[in-house]
């Protein structure tokens, strides 16, 4: 028969539980003003309890109620005495310096007038919070856009600012990470106690093989930067960082105050990277804009900065990229001979991409042009078969360009080509009235296949006949109402013009194109070459 009742005390882990949430209501005042009074009640009891109080109960009557009022004064003068004088040095020796929230938010504000970079501002805001709330350490992670994860941005210590990077590998945070995750879902900070991290290395073996390096890395992270607490960094919902706080002086908790001020901090901290993600693209774009115009630039200077001077023919060229950069081209070669050699071409793309691949065809041309030496009327063929091998064999098939080159003989006259997929040339005969002919033997565009053959073709030209070289950028050139420019278009135009110069025929069908395009920017480059016998 049970006469006691059956008491249940609480498991290992519902009691460590109610002892961290009865740990968040202890301070140090509250601790002080407890012991105070156990050591003042122990004396009183021990003082009126037993053999004393019989002593002092020998002095006469009502002596003990003398005896407790003058121990109850004797108490409340130590108890004034020490809250004045003992109190303020226990606190200053034991407890975190008490802080200004609001001059903490002042002095953040001027503080990062002064700063040259983003870090130095997150620097400046871990290092100020640090030493506010007293904390051995103050890490921040921004997310990165590309893959999610949450990179340590800066990591503030007493001293000077410590290293992110260790063991020559910068610490981040999984996306799918514990804490992380955890994270997205409160609303208030997280505390970790320094036995649930080994907790976490322990069960590691429970976890599956595929999530075991993550989480081992994780643990690894967390042990690294020694933290205690972590606060999640919204904006619109979305976790974009997380701010970590070290253990702080003598072992003291995060108070409920300290929290909040946290809390207000990564309010702060959210408009701050959302100011430099704007910052970072401005900057980046920046740097984009001034490498294009640099790249440009270099382009430019790879085609024909003049037309070469020749007896028998003239000639000019035109090229304007949509894109500060392209993939078209078009470029002169003399050889020693006097023969002029032409070439124009499109890389499939448009942008740095495809104009990169432009300065390797032009590269590959004007090596393999210098090493066969004076073109022979059979080389044209054998030299773009060689170019489509060398483009096959460094894009793998890939990408391909249309290419036209031909070769001049102001001796006798004679124009040799092979056109590989590219446009075929117009060529007007000054004896046949407006009737045009399409220079379209060769073969398969360059680069495509690496076997391709190719055939080339000669004409004899004449005194005032024209040839005419385009990409497909000036026949699609589009107006407002979506409409074409197309062959027709620059067939009659030419027609027009045919007596004048080459340079004079350049300009015209360049004004007349970017008439037609008034309103619009250009879709596709616009390259396009003039010859004319003279």
């Amino acid at each position: 028969m049970r006469i006691l009742p059956r008491i249940n005390l609480p498991k290992r882990k519902a009691a460590r539980r109610l002892w961290r949430k009865s740990k968040a209501h202890f301070n140090l005042r509250r601790v002080y003003f407890s012991v105070e009074f156990v050591v003042f009640a122990v004396i009183y009891l021990l003082v009126f309890s037993g053999g004393r109080l019989r002593f002092i109960d020998g002095f006469g009557h009502r002596t003990d109620a003398v005896a407790s009022l003058v121990l109850i004064a004797a108490f409340i003068l130590i108890h004034v005495v020490a809250y004045r004088r003992l109190l303020p040095k226990i606190e200053s020796y034991y407890a975190p310096a008490p802080y200004d929230e609001r001059k903490i938010f002042f002095d953040l504000g001027p503080g990062s007038q002064h700063v040259a970079s983003i870090d130095q501002l997150y620097q400046h805001l871990a290092d100020r919070i640090r030493v506010a709330l007293d904390a051995g350490n103050a890490a921040i992670f921004t997310r990165d856009e590309a893959s999610g994860n949450f990179n340590l941005r800066v990591l503030a210590t007493q001293g000077r600012p410590a290293e992110t990077d260790f063991g020559g590998k910068r610490l981040q945070l999984s996306k799918r990470a514990f804490v992380v995750r955890r994270l997205m879902n409160l609303s208030t900070p997280l505390v970790i106690e320094p036995q649930e991290i080994e907790t976490w290395s322990q069960a590691l073996n429970s976890v599956l093989p595929s999530m075991r390096e993550e989480r081992a890395s994780e643990h690894e992270v967390l042990r690294t930067i020694k933290s205690t607490i972590l606060i999640q960094v919204k904006q619109k919902n979305e976790l974009v960082g997380i701010i970590s706080f070290g253990p702080r002086r003598r072992g003291f908790q995060y108070s409920v105050a300290d929290r909040e001020l946290l809390m207000s901090v990564a309010g702060q901290l959210a408009l701050i990277i959302d100011n430099a993600r704007l910052t970072e693209r401005m900057v980046a774009q920046e740097r984009m804009r001034r490498e294009l115009a640099l790249a440009a630039e270099v382009q430019q200077r790879l085609l024909p900065s003049q037309a070469p001077k020749s007896v028998g023919i003239e000639i000019a060229g035109f090229c304007e990229p949509a894109r500060g950069v392209g993939g078209d081209y078009y470029d002169f070669i003399s050889f020693d001979n006097s023969q002029l050699g032409v070439a124009i071409a499109d890389v499939a793309g448009k942008g740095m991409p495809a104009a990169l691949l432009m300065s390797t065809v032009q590269a590959t041309l004007r090596s393999l042009t210098a090493r066969n030496g004076a073109p022979a009327s059979c080389d044209l063929s054998s030299i773009v078969s060689k170019l489509n091998r060398l483009l096959f064999n460094s894009t793998n098939g890939e990408h391909y360009v249309t290419f036209f080159y031909a070769t001049f003989d102001p001796a006798s006259q004679r124009l040799t080509y092979v056109n590989a997929g590219h446009n075929p040339p117009l060529y007007l005969r000054a004896d046949a009235g407006s009737e045009f002919r399409q220079l379209t033997s060769g073969g398969l565009v360059a680069g495509a296949f690496e076997h391709a053959a190719y055939e080339q073709e000669t004409v004899q030209m004449r005194q005032d006949d024209l040839l005419f070289l385009y990409t497909d950028g000036l026949s699609e050139a589009l107006n407002v109402e979506g409409e074409e420019f197309g062959a027709s278009r620059i067939m009659d135009t030419l027609k027009t013009i045919a007596s004048l110069s080459a340079d004079q025929i350049r300009d015209v069908v360049a004004r007349r194109v970017k008439e037609w395009c008034a309103g619009m920017s250009l879709y596709d480059d616009l390259t396009f070459v003039v010859m004319k016998v003279k």
